[in-house]
């Protein structure tokens, strides 16, 4: 399992779930991806739900198969 924040920098700097790598929202819109597995289990979170929704959606239509939008970062912790 993978758990993506996808916050800034700058959000995951001021605090994110240890096991966490960060990999902003935006630099997805721009069409850069985390280079991972696509059929490797990812959850996503954000601050409060809406980008990690929007995440997984772009995630998906390039065709990574097994995401889960975990929403905010307070139900993970």
């Amino acid at each position: 399992m993978i758990l993506i924040d996808v916050r800034t920098k700058e959000e995951y700097d001021n605090g994110h779930i240890n096991e966490a790598f960060n990999h902003d929202i935006m630099d997805m819109m721009q069409g850069i991806f985390p280079d991972i597995d696509k059929e490797e289990a990812i959850y996503l979170y954000c601050e409060s739900g809406n980008r990690s929704m929007m995440a997984k959606k772009l995630m998906e239509n390039i065709g990574f198969k097994n995401i889960k939008d975990s929403g905010n970062i307070n139900n993970l912790k």
